[in-house]
């Protein structure tokens, strides 16, 4: 179901607030063969940098240590740790992986005696722990998602993109540019690009950080990231409406317009509409 969604969302030009790491895209591009074609160990650790950071520059400490045997100073097992039902396991890579819809049992899962992490084979352990991290242990569920993902999508649509491209088209960019923002803003019942409201608006949304960058844009159009069309494709108009000082910035996030009361002092402005866009979920007008 999650995958039919993704496959509408696409279809239908609308940008998904999920966060993915590139993996999750390339699987999708190598239609759920995602080391079908070599890959070299340094390409395989660079594929999970963006999900895995720390993991990643772990596995580039462990490849190029050189001052002794990395057992003596990593003292890591030939095993893929992972959590079910806030149980941990160490699931032992020399062996195939279990699925199950159920709990494991310590028993039935080949966790014990594991090999050490030498010099000699940690290259293979780096290689085999990215294959069961990224696409293994969860190849039933990325299955499923990839057959509901098929549902508008088809392959040869897929050999357009690249995994960055189709990231980019699903998820969009959660970078706002408030110049950007500013240049496609429209005005309407009497404010303009120079009404003093307007200005002092601008002034403040100017200091705002990423977040509340995110937040303002939410409030307005019900998404935070900006879709893979653009700025262009934005709809953000700001309606004139009265009730200062007491009253609230509201939103139609439907058509995209922000009702914004003509505040006659910046300081008022700036916490009513921080306090608006800060605490909208719920509460904001579709």
């Amino acid at each position: 179901m999650l995958g039919i969604l993704f496959s509408l969302a696409v279809y239908n030009g609308i940008t998904l607030p999920v966060t993915f790491p590139l993996a999750f895209y390339n699987y999708l591009w190598t239609n759920g063969d995602p080391f079908s074609k070599p890959m070299s160990l340094a390409d395989r650790i660079a594929y999970i940098k963006d999900g895995w950071p720390s993991l990643a520059k772990g596995f580039e400490q462990l490849l190029s240590w050189t001052e002794n045997n990395v057992e003596d100073v990593f003292s890591l097992d030939y095993a893929f740790n992972y959590e079910v039902y806030g149980q941990r396991y160490a699931h032992n890579l020399a062996h195939p992986f279990i699925y199950s819809n159920t709990p494991p049992s310590l028993d039935s899962l080949p966790n014990v005696d594991a090999a050490t992490v030498t010099n000699a084979n940690r290259e293979a352990y780096i290689k085999d722990y990215i294959t069961v991290l990224t696409h293994t242990s969860i190849a039933p569920q990325l299955s499923s998602f990839h057959k509901g993902f098929q549902t508008c999508i088809s392959t040869p649509s897929l050999s357009l993109f690249s995994p960055a491209s189709l990231r980019h088209l699903i998820e969009g960019d959660a970078h706002i540019s408030i110049p950007d923002l500013k240049r496609c803003a429209r005005y309407e019942d009497g404010y303009t690009a120079t009404h003093s409201t307007i200005r002092m608006f601008w002034d403040i949304v100017a200091t705002y950080d990423q977040d509340d960058c995110r937040h303002l844009l939410e409030f307005v159009t019900a998404s935070d990231r900006v879709p893979v069309t653009g700025y262009e494709s934005i709809t953000f108009a700001i309606h004139r409406i009265g009730g200062a000082p007491h009253a609230l910035p509201s939103s139609s996030t439907c058509f995209g317009k922000l009702y914004l009361p003509e505040y006659e002092a910046r300081e008022g402005m700036e916490a009513k509409l921080g306090l608006a866009i800060r605490n909208s979920r719920g509460f904001g007008v579709a």
